[in-house]
């Protein structure tokens, strides 16, 4: 097989994976712009929709076709090198490694992955019990409670933390 071909296969995954990460970096700040200065807190048309859709995908199949691209130029060059060396899978590893540790460490800070907060043990504790709203105590008040409020915004119910979930009074 041409190393041009090659490096295309091998660097396809990681390729991907940051094309993602571009798509989802294009989409949300196009969102957030859309929200900041055309709709905001309005109903949005299902144009809106549509159009960061249509972006997502242009923005990541754009990223991959020209890192694809760049895989492609540069094994053409390595063509002309009578070895072959084993710097481009390990490169190509450590890309993919990298940019998957990055999501999933993104995602284990935003709280997607791990442990829920107590925000959100609290949160869910309150939605069971058939209250439409919750809210912790501050951090630094010393006093660990959850409290959950009634359709007009009383507050009707205050447990300790310790209640909401066993393992929920450290914070």
């Amino acid at each position: 097989m041409r190393r041009r071909y090659a490096y295309v296969l091998l660097f396809a995954v990681p390729a991907l994976l940051a094309a993602a990460i571009v798509a989802v970096v294009v989409g949300a700040a196009a969102a957030g712009g859309m929200w900041l200065f055309v709709f905001g807190d309005n109903p949005w048309p299902a144009s809106a929709g549509t159009a960061l859709t249509v972006l997502f995908l242009v923005a990541g199949v754009a990223t991959w076709a020209g890192l694809l691209a760049v895989a492609y130029a540069f094994g053409k060059k390595q063509e002309e090198r009578a070895t072959a060396s084993l710097r481009p899978v390990v490169t190509a590893v450590g890309a993919t490694a990298i940019l998957a540790l990055a999501v999933v460490f993104q995602q284990w800070r935003v709280g997607n992955l791990g442990p829920k907060s107590v925000d959100v043990l609290c949160s869910e504790y309150c939605r069971e019990k058939g209250f439409t709203a919750s809210a912790t105590s501050p951090r630094d008040s010393g006093d660990a409670t959850c409290g959950c409020f009634d359709v007009q915004g009383h507050e009707a119910v205050k447990v300790p933390i310790g209640q909401v979930t066993p393992n929920a009074g450290e914070r």
